[in-house]
């Protein structure tokens, strides 16, 4: 994967070009103290503990007329104070590069992340397991294409491949692959819309368990600006699935199952104000193999109180179900968190934050809650630039 990253951008920086060249450095670093009170998220035998972490970056920049690459790079850190064994540090690295013409942007990304699989569970549409700190290491490429046809008519491509490996038997190294193109009209200034078709597959590999899962959508897409201030936008399609299960005997499974996908957003913007209201319903595969359903209603709202001082509150409710059988099986998430922002300077932002999260799942007949308290620095560095 580095000798991939490593030959893209070469690629993008020896691309021939008369103008300037810009080069930049710059960095982050973001250190944080929390204090949870159910770190595993147990309705029994809760463990309460304090973490520590970091996540110092460096990020390299190149721009020509037509051209713009970057690379960022870092590490994790995390550090408790009583369960060691969580202790991690993993590295990362993302490349992305553009190249844009009068009617056309090409692009590439290309990603290499180790991370804690606990890190992910919330957004894992499988058991939500926050026990096991198995690590993940995910490789990716994502090249896209877009091309204007007219003053009004778009067309874009994008392609994925994701290879995700567990340092665990607790789930199951995956590959995924998908295709999506749109095409979007603008039909007034304040109007555009059009159709998405996407087709993915994702093979898993786990102990006891081999899945192959086909799937398709096929969807609406809109934008409307109602006025300055507020937008909304969303696609609804359908979608079908084929799965394809085999187990440590041999024994294949064979599933089809069809549904509806929705997407819908709010958004609002003014001067001191910031909110969006968010609905969804989404297929994806989990880490433990299966294709599951989720919904999610999804609300943010911040506002600058002043020059240097800010709030804002996140939260969302999730409902995590499988899309290939009737299973009354069901996982419901739910994530609350306010904060309290103070700009020290242009560069250096405190951060507290108070979280509260509820975990339930009807199969193992469990319900857990947790409370937690983060203090967050978030330090950007804007480094130099240079031209030639």
């Amino acid at each position: 994967m580095y000798k991939i990253i490593s030959v893209a951008l070469l690629s993008g920086l020896i691309m021939p070009n008369v103008h300037a060249a810009e080069w930049s450095l710059s960095g982050s670093i973001n250190p944080s103290l929390k204090y949870d009170d159910n770190i595993f998220m147990r309705d029994e035998n809760k463990l309460a503990d304090y973490q520590s972490s970091m996540s110092p970056t460096l990020t390299g920049a190149y721009k020509l007329e037509n051209t713009q690459t970057s690379v960022s790079a870092g590490y994790v850190i995390d550090r408790y104070e009583a369960s060691q064994q969580l202790d991690q540090e993993n590295p990362f690295v993302r490349l992305d590069t553009q190249y844009q013409t009068e009617r056309s942007n090409w692009g590439l990304g290309l990603g290499y992340t180790e991370n804690s699989s606990r890190s992910e569970a919330e957004a894992d549409t499988g058991t939500g397991n926050f026990e096991t700190n198995s690590t993940v290491t995910t490789k990716s490429i994502s090249p896209n294409y877009s091309f204007k046809v007219t003053e009004l008519d778009s067309l874009s491509i994008n392609v994925n491949y994701t290879d995700r490996a567990y340092s665990t038997t607790d789930f199951s190294n995956s590959k995924s692959r998908s295709l999506s193109t749109s095409w979007q009209h603008q039909f007034t200034e304040r109007l555009n819309g059009g159709l998405s078709l996407s087709a993915s597959n994702n093979k898993s590999d786990g102990l006891d368990l081999q899945t192959d899962d086909d799937t398709y959508n096929l969807s609406l897409i809109s934008k409307y600006d109602l006025s300055e201030v507020w937008t909304i936008d969303g696609s609804v399609g359908v979608r079908r699935l084929n799965s394809r299960q085999t187990d440590a005997f041999g024994f294949v499974d064979k599933n089809t199952s069809s549904g509806v996908t929705l997407s819908f957003n709010v958004s609002y913007k003014h001067e001191v104000d910031t909110a969006s209201l968010g609905l969804s319903r989404s297929v994806s595969p989990s880490s433990t193999g299966d294709v599951n359903e989720q919904d999610k209603l999804s609300l943010s709202w911040s506002r600058q109180l002043s020059e240097r001082f800010s709030t804002s509150i996140n939260g969302s409710i999730q409902s995590t179900r499988s899309a290939s059988d009737n299973s009354s099986d069901k996982r419901d998430y739910i994530n609350i968190s306010p904060a309290v922002n103070w700009k020290m300077s242009p560069d250096t932002i405190i951060s507290l934050s108070y979280n509260y999260r509820q975990q339930k799942e009807s199969e193992a007949n469990t319900n857990a809650s947790s409370n937690s308290v983060m203090l967050t620095l978030n330090y950007n560095w804007d480094g130099f630039t240079a031209s030639r």
